[in-house]
């Protein structure tokens, strides 16, 4: 096991930026937002090791990370819900077409949206067939609504919230076998209702499609369904190395514009050996793609009078 310095953000020692808001604190800016968790300043190790199994050849070189400031990140992925309210007030509609896996691959469908995935769904299941574009433009409405910061999280704020204080190749306890008690993942009952998928030997009896958020158990940082159920957007463009990113936590981008970006995280289909370790990574295409299986969370940045 890899050592980390985690520098944690305590109230009485006066090592908490801004207001009232501590590290672990939970909460909404308004009635429809998403629930927001406080994590801690600190630094950790970006990446997988060259030695670590089922690595791909895009974690790295690993490097070390600093998170100056504590920030808030979805407690849980947006759900349906939380992104309707945007859709009634703004008309955004989002993307026109989705991936769905047909029976025997993933193809468009002209059908299916948001609304219907192909799968059934409540307004507490998370967000899906969403674009990259569509998720930014939902965190730019929370920020003209709510007055503060929101933003679809930078890839290593998103690797340090996700791994929870843990610098092991898995952030939960068990590996994959283990992973059906931490998120919705293709797992027994899944490769049931698909037997061409790929699946870790646990079942939790969800079979095809997302779970309602929050339904597992929650990470070191109190955040939930960090693996499995939807692959998550991140706010930066993709590149194949770690090689000469930035090392504050911030996002690395192309001045805005991304050809091709990226999402983590795993989701409930179709899993291969390693997704669901706290470095995978995963390429996007395009950032106007939807897919039945990806969705996200945001980070909400703190501020002084927090």
């Amino acid at each position: 096991m890899r050592l980390v310095a985690l520098v944690l953000c305590l109230p009485l020692l006066g090592a908490c930026a801004g207001g009232s808001k501590v590290a672990g604190d939970s909460f909404r800016d308004c009635s429809t937002c998403p629930d927001m968790v406080v994590i801690p300043a600190g630094q950790f190790e970006m990446g997988a090791p060259d030695d670590e199994l089922d690595r791909g050849d895009d974690e790295g070189p690993v490097r070390a990370v600093t998170i100056a400031n504590p920030f808030a990140i979805g407690k849980y992925e947006v759900t349906r819900r939380q992104f309707a309210a945007f859709v009634n007030e703004t008309g955004h509609w989002g993307n026109a077409r989705c991936l769905i896996w047909n029976g025997e691959r993933l193809a468009f469908a002209e059908s299916n949206s948001w609304l219907d995935p192909d799968y059934n769904v409540s307004d507490d299941h998370p967000m899906v067939c969403v674009s990259w574009w569509d998720a930014s433009a939902y965190a730019s409405w929370l920020t003209k609504k709510t007055g503060y910061t929101y933003r679809l999280p930078a890839e290593a704020e998103w690797e340090y919230a996700v791994r929870g204080g843990t610098q092991t190749a898995y952030s939960f306890p068990g590996g994959e076998d283990n992973a059906c008690a931490y998120g919705n993942v293709s797992d027994l009952s899944a490769k049931a209702a698909v037997p061409q998928w790929n699946a870790v030997q646990c079942d939790d009896g969800v079979g095809f499609g997302t779970a309602p958020v929050g339904s597992y158990l929650p990470n070191g940082f109190g955040l939930y369904d960090t693996i499995g159920n939807v692959w998550e957007w991140q706010a930066d463009c993709y590149r194949a190395s770690f090689a000469g990113g930035p090392t504050d936590g911030s996002a690395w981008g192309d001045g805005g514009i991304c050809n091709a970006v990226l999402d983590r995280g795993g989701g409930f289909s179709n899993i291969f050996p390693g997704h669901l370790r706290a470095a995978n990574r995963s390429k996007a295409p395009s950032p106007h793609i939807a897919v039945y299986s990806l969705g996200f969370r945001l980070v909400r940045e703190l501020e002084p009078n927090d």
